[in-house]
């Protein structure tokens, strides 16, 4: 079993009561909550698993990952490259 780095995403819904913590992963695009951002970072993990495992017993997984931007080098996956750079955008009244 091979492991790989993915971007997760971690944001605050103060709406929520029960599960504010949203935590997402844009390369599969897959997302999932909690009370916690541990918790909700936890269901990511599981949710993520259950995507890859059906893609898998499909015989879509290289497929998918080949979507989402991962390439595959000598028999493994490598992660897409992410960069954060800055953005401007006009002033909210």
């Amino acid at each position: 079993m091979q492991s790989v780095s993915m971007t997760i995403k971690i944001m605050y819904d103060g709406d929520s009561k029960d599960a504010p913590f949203v935590a997402y992963n844009p390369e599969l695009d897959v997302s999932s909550c909690g009370p916690t951002e541990e918790r909700a970072r936890q269901n990511l993990h599981e949710a993520v698993e259950i995507v890859l495992g059906e893609a898998g017993k499909k015989g879509k997984l290289n497929e998918l990952l080949k979507e989402a931007g991962f390439e595959k080098q000598r028999k493994v996956w490598k992660s897409p490259r992410i960069i954060f750079e800055p953005f401007r955008f006009p002033a909210v009244n």
